[in-house]
């Protein structure tokens, strides 16, 4: 692009927090885009909030309001889609009655719960602490959360029986039943309900499709990532814009364990300023891109012990060296801990 002295455009509903801070600082040129494809009203959001679901004795995938707008849909001949969240693979433990989720002492973050130990992880700086069963805010019990879309396809048949659900997963898809011909299936054979994950996220355009189902939107809300929010308000933004793209006014659900997050509330008005302000002041207090860069050395090797005990030398080396020759860099060195599994 320099060499030819060509102009590179970025598009996108919901540019990186890097991308968007770049725009604010000059380095890119910004165009905003204020309407829709088409003119066509954004669509209703309901937020389900999934404590007051367990509460009212529905511990199942499929709350209240969205079981309502399913039937909505059904009866109407209108089609729906349903997305599970799978970035957030790793079991993580909250509460149930109050949504309380334990985050690791020094770095803010979600623990990752570890079954084989019972034990709550931070992957950040290596803080572990025994998993508790009962919410140590209001005494609830904590649930695992981590359910696949298989178990959605199960709970949508026992609910809706006799009505065909298509479900594209890594699991389903293949080199006979390829994605695109899953989709093609959904749209020709107008079947009711799409179930998926991130392959249904972004980019399909589907006339008749009107409701969008966002099932977990905390899988991802606290992963064990800085850019957690990011993703998170990106996915439910893209996939709640899948519905009423054509002539009919689009719904979509949201379930959701923190209704009252910033990252939920953002996303369910599709506002990303607010949700930009908001991120950009997270990164400032925690000093995280692109407010600085981060350095990630990463160690492997055949016995773990050895490998720990390598990087704990280099970490007492590197803080003497910030104490020391480079103590006007105001940077803190974190770990070592187990790196994630990607």
């Amino acid at each position: 692009c320099v060499r030819e002295k060509a102009a590179l455009g970025f598009g996108s509903a919901t540019p990186t927090v890097e991308t968007a801070w770049a725009a604010e600082q000059g380095s890119y040129q910004k165009a905003l885009l204020r309407r829709r494809y088409n003119e066509n009203a954004l669509p209703e959001v309901l937020i389900a909030d999934l404590r007051q679901e367990i509460l009212n004795g529905n511990p199942g995938l499929i709350s209240t309001p969205l079981r309502q707008e399913l039937e909505k849909n059904l009866a109407a001949g209108e089609q729906s889609i349903l997305f599970l969240n799978r970035r957030g693979s790793s079991r993580m433990l909250l509460c149930g009655e109050c949504g309380y989720v334990p985050q690791c002492p020094r770095c803010s973050t979600a623990m990752t719960y570890h079954s084989a130990n019972g034990r709550l992880m931070c992957h950040y700086c290596g803080h572990s602490e025994p998993a508790a069963d009962t919410c140590p805010e209001c005494g609830g019990w904590m649930k695992h959360v981590g359910a696949g879309t298989q178990k959605v396809e199960e709970e949508l048949h026992a609910a809706f029986p006799g009505r065909e659900i298509l479900r594209m997963d890594t699991d389903t898809v293949s080199a006979t039943q390829s994605h695109e011909k899953l989709l093609s299936r959904f749209e020709k054979e107008r079947i009711p309900v799409l179930v998926g994950t991130q392959m249904v996220a972004k980019g399909l355009d589907f006339e008749n499709v009107t409701l969008v189902g966002v099932l977990d939107a905390d899988q991802s809300l606290y992963a064990q990532d800085y850019r957690a929010h990011e993703r998170t308000f990106s996915l439910i933004t893209q996939v709640v814009g899948r519905a009423g793209r054509r002539f009919d006014t689009g719904r979509a659900v949201i379930q959701t364990y923190s209704p009252l997050h910033p990252v939920i509330l953002t996303a369910a008005r599709h506002d990303y300023e607010a949700f930009y302000e908001s991120e950009m002041q997270t990164r400032e207090a925690l000093r995280c891109p692109p407010v600085c860069d981060i350095t990630m050395i990463t160690a492997v090797g055949e016995l773990e012990q050895q490998v720990l005990s390598s990087l704990l030398a280099l970490k007492t080396r590197l803080q003497s060296l910030m104490e020391g020759q480079f103590a006007d860099v105001k940077a803190p060195v974190l770990g070592p801990a187990a790196a994630q599994m990607v």
